[in-house]
C-alpha cells in the first residue's frame, strides 16, 4: 500500500508535469501540401513527428529553420491558427517537430527527451541542408528547448531565435505557484539563462512587454546571456506574442543577416 503522503507527492508531481507538458487532445493528419511528414527515432525507440519544407524552387544559401512550438501546441494546432503559412511566408526550408507525447510522436514528454528529439532534426538537418546555415527558432517551451539544443550542439547552428523565453522554468513557477510547491513537484529545471551562455551564434530575443506568463524581464535576461538582439513587442503579451506582424518581420530580416557556411562539411543541400 502506498502511504497517503506518497500518494499526494506523486499525484502532485503529474499535475504539475500536464502543466508544463499539456499537449492537446488534438490529432495529427497528414500535412497539406507543400508540406511532408517525416519521423525520427530517438534512443529509447520513441518516434517523433515533423512536418518539412523543401520545396526545390526555394533560393538556395538562405537558412533552413528548426521550429519549436509552444507547450500547449501540436502540428495541427499549429496549421489551425496559421502558423505554417506564416513560415511558408519566409520562403526557407523548414522542420517543425511534435514533441516526444504530442501530435503522432510517440513517448512521454521531459526535458531529456525534448532536448533529445530536438538535437536528432537538428542533426537530420545538417546532413539534408549542408549548404545552408541552420537557425532554430523556438516560442515559450519551444524556446527553451531551442536554446538548449543551439547550446548541446554548437557546431550544427549559425543562429537562434528565442520568443517569450524564460530564465528557468523554476523563475517561471514561483512567479505563479509558491516556492515549496515548485521545488517539491517540478523534476524538470529547462535552465535557459545558464544554457545561454554556453551559445556562440547569432541571435535574437523576442518578448512581448505585457506577457502575464513568463515576465518580459526574463526574456531580458536571456538576451543578456545570449549577447543577442533584443526585441520588445509593447503590445503583445504571451499568447498572442506570434499574431504581431513586426515578429515575423524582424524574424525575416535576423534570416536574412545569416550568411550561408564558408566551408560546409555537410552535402549541399535543398
Amino acid at each position: 500500500m502506498v502511504a497517503w503522503p506518497a500518494l499526494s507527492l506523486l499525484l502532485l508531481s503529474c499535475s504539475m508535469r500536464h502543466i508544463v507538458y499539456p499537449a492537446p487532445p488534438v490529432s495529427v493528419p497528414d500535412p497539406p501540401r507543400p508540406l511532408r511528414s517525416l519521423s525520427w527515432r530517438l534512443g529509447d525507440g520513441t518516434q517523433v513527428s515533423g512536418w518539412v519544407h523543401d520545396d526545390q524552387a526555394l533560393v538556395q544559401g538562405r537558412p533552413a529553420v528548426l521550429f519549436l512550438h509552444g507547450n500547449g501546441e501540436n502540428l495541427e494546432t499549429m496549421r489551425q491558427v496559421g502558423l505554417f503559412d506564416q513560415l511558408l511566408a519566409l520562403e526557407v526550408p523548414f522542420v517543425a517537430l511534435d514533441y516526444p507525447g504530442y501530435g503522432r510522436s510517440t513517448g512521454v514528454p521531459s526535458e531529456a527527451s525534448l532536448l533529445e528529439a530536438g538535437s536528432v532534426a537538428l542533426e537530420w538537418m545538417h546532413q539534408h541542408y549542408g549548404g545552408r546555415p541552420i537557425v532554430v527558432v523556438g516560442w515559450s517551451l519551444g524556446a527553451a528547448v531551442a536554446i538548449g539544443v543551439v547550446a548541446a550542439n554548437p557546431d550544427r547552428c549559425d543562429g537562434l531565435v528565442a520568443m517569450s523565453a524564460w530564465s528557468s522554468l523554476a523563475d517561471v513557477g514561483v512567479s505563479h505557484f509558491p516556492r515549496w510547491l515548485v521545488e517539491i513537484a517540478v523534476a524538470d529545471r529547462w535552465e535557459s539563462t545558464e544554457a545561454a551562455t554556453r551559445v556562440g551564434c547569432a541571435g535574437l530575443v523576442i518578448h512581448g512587454s505585457g506577457d502575464r506568463i513568463i515576465p518580459v524581464e526574463q526574456g531580458r535576461e536571456v538576451a543578456k546571456a545570449l549577447g543577442a538582439d533584443w526585441l520588445e513587442v509593447r503590445s503583445a503579451g504571451h499568447n498572442d506574442l506570434l499574431a504581431h506582424d513586426i515578429v515575423w518581420r524582424r524574424l525575416l530580416a535576423f534570416l536574412g543577416s545569416i550568411q550561408p557556411p564558408s566551408s560546409p562539411d555537410g552535402p549541399s543541400g535543398l
